[in-house]
């Protein structure tokens, strides 16, 4: 009996270590490439990792790269400079002759500017006394007000036209997303750029993403660092509206950072706005585990995006970077490094935690082998 059960045992073994040697998550320090069960009819994918220590060396490349400077926006500038206000179909226009009350129609208490005005048809023409259909689409008002003059000179004699638009209608911008107010921002007199959008709509909402604005034009479509511009005064970021422009801000969801492995509370986490660093994800995280953890295994994964080879099969490209924070000065490091969104930070188990889970694991199967024992002394 002795024999079955000791042979009972290393069957167990036999198959746990199938499985790995040391059951639970680990991470080796290498580059690897881990290549499972494929079938035959894939093609093979190529994997990349770039494995990088994470030292004072590699803090100082990082801290000297180029900070982002303030910059001006010479082209914003001189369009700002240049902007005049064309009209459009929906607009109302409000228009005065002076000394000839008898063609102004008058405003009051009882009737608005808005109300008493020409309204600018669906063909780009409005109509006035002695002037008939003036085409006024795409004019701005002074152009508006030398026409009226010549249609008007023949009768009256030099008349002085005065020309405003009372109300702005025919040109819209959309904002959509995460701001205070999402609707439609009408296009003044005044030149609209996405800074003042955002503003007259009450602001960003703190979930807010301030690294991917997207501003679709024309059915083209362009990313904004609202990041950029805000906190390094980047004025290249800010544009000059146009009609029908459309603005989304998303949700700052997605730029998340992953605490796993073992730490007290893995969770993930929204990054900040002025940026997360390795310490301050661990610290979220209830910190390592003194029990479990090893210290000199603290990794963060970077995804660095698939590229294709020449055959055209993808490469996934990926960044681990390797701290030791043994002692205290590994977590300074960790203090003086900066995350990046989707990053996952991984904690792995000390040998005596994975040693511990292969023997909780073998507990059930020796136990079961005690069992049969038991069976057959009866």
């Amino acid at each position: 009996m002795n024999v079955f059960k000791t042979s009972l045992i290393l069957a167990c073994v036999a198959a746990t270590s199938a499985c790995t040697v040391v059951p639970g998550s680990s991470m080796s320090r290498w580059n690897s490439a881990w290549h499972d069960d494929t079938p035959e009819d894939y093609s093979p994918a190529t994997t990349e990792i770039a494995y990088i220590p994470i030292n004072a060396t590699v803090l100082s490349h990082l801290a000297s790269a180029t900070p982002l400077r303030p910059e001006a926006n010479e082209p914003l500038k001189q369009a700002l400079a240049e902007y005049e206000y064309r009209i459009g179909p929906g607009d109302i226009l409000t228009i005065t002759v002076w000394e000839h009350p008898e063609l102004t129609i008058p405003s009051g208490s009882f009737r608005s500017a808005e109300e008493g005005g020409n309204v600018v048809k669906a063909d780009g023409s409005v109509f006035y006394p002695y002037a008939g259909d003036l085409p006024v689409s795409g004019l701005t008002t002074g152009e508006v007000q030398v026409l009226l003059q010549n249609r008007l000179g023949s009768v009256i004699k030099r008349p002085q036209v005065d020309v405003r638009v009372a109300s702005f209608q025919s040109q819209n911008v959309y904002i959509s997303g995460s701001v205070m107010k999402p609707g439609v921002v009408p296009i003044t007199n005044n030149p609209l750029t996405l800074l003042d959008a955002i503003e007259q709509q009450g602001g960003l909402r703190e979930n807010a993403s301030w690294g991917e604005v997207t501003l679709t034009r024309n059915g083209s479509s362009q990313q904004i660092s609202l990041r950029s511009l805000y906190e390094s005064g980047q004025w290249s970021q800010n544009v000059l509206l146009q009609d029908g422009d459309l603005i989304h801000i998303p949700r700052n969801d997605a730029e998340k950072i992953f605490v796993l492995g073992e730490v007290n509370r893995p969770q993930s986490l929204a990054m900040s706005r002025n940026g997360t660093s390795l310490a301050e994800a661990l610290a979220t995280a209830n910190g390592i585990n003194e029990n479990r953890a090893d210290g000199r295994g603290i990794y963060v994964l970077r995804n660095a995006g698939i590229s294709r080879d020449n055959t055209g099969l993808p490469v996934y490209r990926a960044t681990v970077y390797h701290l030791n924070a043994s002692s205290a000065v590994g977590f300074m490091l960790a203090d003086r490094f900066p995350l990046e969104a989707r990053d996952v930070v991984y904690v792995s188990p000390a040998p005596i935690t994975r040693w511990n889970r292969f023997l909780s694991q073998l507990l059930p199967s020796i136990i079961a082998t005690d069992t049969v024992g038991d069976i057959d002394g009866k």
